[in-house]
């Protein structure tokens, strides 16, 4: 596959506890027909049976020019087809979207623009631009509809987006987990102390005994531990008795790993949900990753890769500029100009990832010709990342 004819962005969707529901795909001006073309192609690649449980949502100006036998090509049990409300106003449409209904697909009204009584009657889910506000015209259909898993999207900040879902969306999208409120950038100072020392120890390869006596000093950081040892994703089938067994079964790679997330879980309480920051690091962090896997890189380059994206994300949970986060760690300087000045080759990975999740409009497809990689190597990395952040939802 061309970078010219087939490169989109996905934005993530998440529900109200900031897990991993959908993507929302931003094809840009692409045809309908060389959309459908790209998710069969995705589909090819496994997006589907690598994401488990997630779902794709497909932007349709024209329903009319979606294949009829859509369903033979496609899951359409995981498609929700996002049609304008006034596409939808159109009867041989609205006869061709319950034909697809019938096949298993969901359709979401898109672009209320105007509050609209005339609303096809077989709307059972909306998606909102909610860029600037929650529009009132909106929340008396929120009310008709209830129940329904309402989309609210293009949410800039954290305030708008607990405003919409007091409103009664459902599902939520946007740039909100990197503009949390201003209460909540101030850190536990303690709780990030103990955490950059404990990575700084696990960088060093530091004895079992240094890290236990951390671990014991924090009851929460200690059930996380236990908690993750237990996951699914480790399946371990011997019960832990012991900090030290439980560092040994996770082994330093995994611990270092998860510590790094640990420093976005571990803040204020988001409503007995994750940090929204927590999966948007995640997804950087697996997509550095894959891109330097694809690229030949060695174990160390893995590790290297994934913590700069990881670490990409702390100036804005703690509210402080990243040179000033970054200084208790001792850092490589290789590492600290990807972060701080996108230098060099994982500088410039860093570049590509940040856009990766972002409105297309902001996407540089030349940056994955620059990196040497084709569109199906990074479509393989965009899909990798987004399972782990899948995985990593249900289990922290």
């Amino acid at each position: 596959m061309t970078l010219a004819r087939g490169i989109g962005t996905f934005l993530p969707v998440m529900n109200s506890k900031q897990q991993l529901l959908a993507l929302q795909a931003d094809f840009g001006a692409l045809p309908v027909s060389d959309a459908i073309a790209l998710l069969q192609f995705l589909h090819e690649k496994e997006i589907f049976s690598r994401l488990s449980g997630i779902s794709v949502l497909v932007k349709i100006t024209d329903p009319l020019l979606v294949p009829a036998d859509i369903d033979t090509r496609l899951p359409l049990a995981r498609i929700l087809l996002c049609v304008p409300v006034k596409a939808a106003e159109d009867k041989e449409v609205q006869t061709r979207l319950k034909y697809f209904s019938s096949h298993g697909a969901r359709i979401v009204v898109d672009d209320l623009q105007t509050h609209d009584h005339a609303i096809w009657e077989g709307a059972k889910k909306i998606s909102v631009d909610c860029s600037k506000d929650i529009p009132a015209h909106v929340k008396p259909l929120l009310m008709r509809l209830h129940g329904g898993n309402h989309l609210a999207q293009h949410l800039p900040h954290a305030a708008l987006q607990e405003q919409a879902n007091e409103a009664g969306f459902k599902w939520f999208s946007g740039d909100y987990a990197f503009h949390p409120p201003i209460s909540n950038k101030a850190a536990d100072a303690t709780a990030r102390t103990r955490l950059l020392k404990l990575l700084g120890l696990v960088a060093r390869d530091a004895e079992s005994r240094e890290l236990e006596e951390l671990f014991k000093q924090d009851a929460t950081l200690s059930f996380m531990l236990f908690k993750l040892v237990s996951s699914a994703a480790f399946a371990q089938t011997v019960r832990v008795s012991s900090f030290g067994q439980a560092i040994n079964l996770l082994g330093r790679r995994q611990l270092q790993r998860w510590l790094q997330l640990l420093l976005y879980a571990r803040q204020q309480d988001h409503h007995g949900g994750l940090n929204p920051l927590m999966p948007r690091a995640a997804f950087r962090a697996s997509l550095m990753e894959a891109i330097y896997l694809k690229r030949g890189g060695n174990k160390d380059e893995l590790d290297c890769a994934f913590m700069v994206g990881m670490f990409s994300l702390l100036d804005k949970l703690f509210g402080n500029p990243l040179a000033e986060v970054m200084q208790p760690l001792n850092l490589h300087t290789e590492v600290l100009d990807a972060l701080l000045h996108k230098s060099g080759a994982l500088g410039k990975s860093l570049d590509l990832v940040e856009r990766a999740d972002r409105p297309l409009k902001d996407f540089d497809p030349g940056l994955i010709e620059e990196l040497g990689l084709t569109a199906d190597d990074y479509y393989d990395c965009m899909i990798t990342a987004y399972a782990w952040v899948n995985q990593v939802c249900q289990d922290m």
